[in-house]
């Protein structure tokens, strides 16, 4: 029961694309050799993606004498695709196609993108006139109902289930709201009394409060003034408790030259040009984090993506 988690654009939907193509790997090679039941509950699946996706990812991950040998279209043929505009649909299958699915023994990984795309909010007919607090009641009983479900798949047919999730904004008591900082939160937001780091425009260094207790030794400053940002993943601690494992996904975007103008005290002459800004702030970066898991600690890595999806860089690379 894995959760990724983050911001809209961050990569979520391209890392359920990349999970759907190593799953479908030989045993050797690193995959489950099994079939893939996709629910997209926010747009039509991205076919042409993962076409384009299958021969780069497959020359990397196993070699490029078995890449030539493999038609991308028979990834397509291996993946059942759900595609669902409402939540009662969406229950509908879980009730009756994704069981059905399952029984057949082929399916090792179920993806769902998103789980919090119908139960964020209260989008169904207005007519029923439910209150707020009588939906948020009906999603936590039906979030505790399907839960139990997938746990119940999980172990009888053994398949991982992954879950796509968006964020929220977290209010904080000095913002004028309350929230600890407890479970669910994929520890984004700081404990009371603790401060965010702030980035130094003079030197790109991460300044922050001793009392704070947050190591950045060995985190870069956009990913440790991301990753602490007031955001946290949706469906609150009911689903929080669901999941075994939350994967946190950011990104920073790069700048145009025209949208960074670095200033500091030396140029205070209108005539002097304005120094140029650091070459990495042009750059899109991204990170991919664990924030908690029963069979991994937590930590934290940088990506990049390409056309056969993401892959790891270490601090050498360029």
């Amino acid at each position: 029961m894995v959760e990724v988690a983050g911001e809209s654009a961050a990569g979520k939907t391209q890392l359920c694309i990349q999970l759907a193509i190593s799953a479908q790997l030989p045993e050797e090679f690193g995959g489950l050799g099994g079939e893939v039941v996709y629910i997209s509950t926010e747009g039509p699946f991205p076919v042409s993606r993962l076409e384009s996706m299958v021969y780069p990812f497959v020359c990397r991950v196993c070699d490029e004498e078995y890449a030539n040998l493999i038609d991308p279209a028979d990834f397509m043929h291996r993946i059942h695709v759900a595609e669902f505009e409402s939540m009662e649909t969406m229950f509908h299958a879980f009730d009756y196609k994704v069981p059905a699915l399952l029984s057949t023994g082929n399916v090792r990984l179920v993806i769902v993108d998103s789980i919090a795309a119908h139960l964020r909010f209260n989008t169904g007919d207005e007519s029923s006139h439910q209150t707020p607090m009588a939906f948020y009641k009906d999603r936590s009983e039906n979030l505790l109902a399907m839960g139990g479900k997938f746990k119940r798949w999980a172990n009888d047919y053994h398949c991982a289930f992954v879950f796509t999730n968006q964020v929220k904004d977290i209010i904080s008591e000095e913002h004028g709201g309350s929230m600890p900082n407890g479970s669910g939160t994929g520890g984004l937001v700081p404990a009371p009394g603790h401060s965010l780091p702030t980035l130094s425009r003079q030197n790109n260094t991460v300044e922050s409060d001793s009392s704070s207790g947050l190591s950045l030794t060995d985190m870069g400053t956009e990913f440790a003034v991301l990753s602490m940002g007031r955001k946290a993943p949706a469906l609150g601690a009911v689903w929080a408790n669901i999941i075994n494992t939350r994967i946190m996904m950011y990104q920073r975007r790069g700048l145009a030259p025209s949208e960074f103008r670095l200033a500091s005290d030396t140029q205070a002459d209108a005539d002097q040009p304005a120094a140029e800004p650091p070459k990495h702030l042009l750059l899109t970066r991204r990170w991919i984090e664990n924030a908690f898991s029963p069979w991994a600690p937590r930590a934290e890595c940088e990506v990049v993506l390409d056309s056969g999806g993401f892959r790891h860089i270490s601090l050498t690379d360029d």
